[in-house]
């Protein structure tokens, strides 16, 4: 089913951002509680994208997505808290390329025709965006963190929003590839990126998901230079709900036109 394989991907990329997110605070005062929370939420779009393909008969225990899925389930014991340091680490990474393999499997029957090129640019893209939500979504709920532990440095809360700009900035560019290299594919007479309906959804996508969480990680930034992290934390806010709503547009318009978008 399409769209079981949309939801497991949605949920992949979720996970993948949020771990990514996760490997740019490996020193950060904040306590176990604080991995612990995060760990367990990037293991649960995880469980759902190992789960619903089976529990729907999509794909076997042997498909290599579920596979590699649960591969990155069974590192959450040790990511989410219980380890530091180099093992920690460890852990995260393994847990990373697991996520990674799983997407690009799922991204291979999502996009049976695509070709090696055209599926290299699709999983950029898909990781890309979910290193989006991950990041910024991170960077939220660690703002909240410093209502408890009001001595932690501000710049462990400006190095995710850093993370949270390049991402933007390496979906605006896949983005942009996908345009260009795949004009032809994307301008069908049956569905026409580029024509009136296409083009309200791409620039909704363009707009929300992207140029408007841009606008908002300088905010932040701007906000954090005075050391002001509520300000910052209340626009990390408003821009985890905008860059979720770009990400279910990003699988709306691939749906649609067969590319991550």
């Amino acid at each position: 089913m399409e769209g079981i394989n949309l939801a497991s991907q949605f949920c992949l990329q979720l996970a993948f951002g949020v771990l990514l997110a996760l490997a740019f605070v490996p020193r950060a005062p904040v306590g176990r509680l604080f991995y612990r929370l995060m760990g367990t939420t990037a293991l649960l779009p995880l469980l759902v994208a190992a789960v619903l393909p089976l529990t729907h008969g999509e794909r076997p225990w042997s498909d290599p997505a579920v596979l590699s899925t649960w591969a990155a389930v069974a590192a959450w014991p040790f990511f989410s808290g219980s380890l530091r340091g180099k093992a920690w680490a460890l852990a995260l990474g393994w847990a990373l390329l697991a996520c990674v393999a799983a997407l690009v499997f799922t991204l291979g029957r999502v996009l049976p025709t695509s070709r090696a090129p055209e599926l290299a640019l699709a999983a950029l893209s898909a990781l890309a965006t979910g290193a989006v939500a991950g990041s910024v979504g991170l960077a939220m709920v660690l703002g909240h963190w410093y209502l408890t532990v009001p001595k932690l440095k501000v710049e462990h809360l400006g190095r995710l929003n850093r993370v949270t700009i390049g991402a933007l900035l390496a979906s605006v560019l896949c983005l942009g590839l996908s345009l260009l290299l795949f004009r032809e594919r994307l301008d069908t007479e049956t569905a026409s990126l580029f024509g009136p309906r296409g083009l309200f959804h791409l620039g909704t996508r363009v707009l929300v998901g992207l140029v408007l969480p841009l606008l908002f990680a300088a905010m932040a930034r701007g906000s954090l230079q005075y050391g002001n992290t509520r300000s910052a934390t209340g626009i990390l806010y408003a821009s985890t709900v905008l860059v979720l709503i770009g990400t279910a547009l990003s699988l709306n318009l691939q749906d649609s036109y067969g590319l991550p978008l």
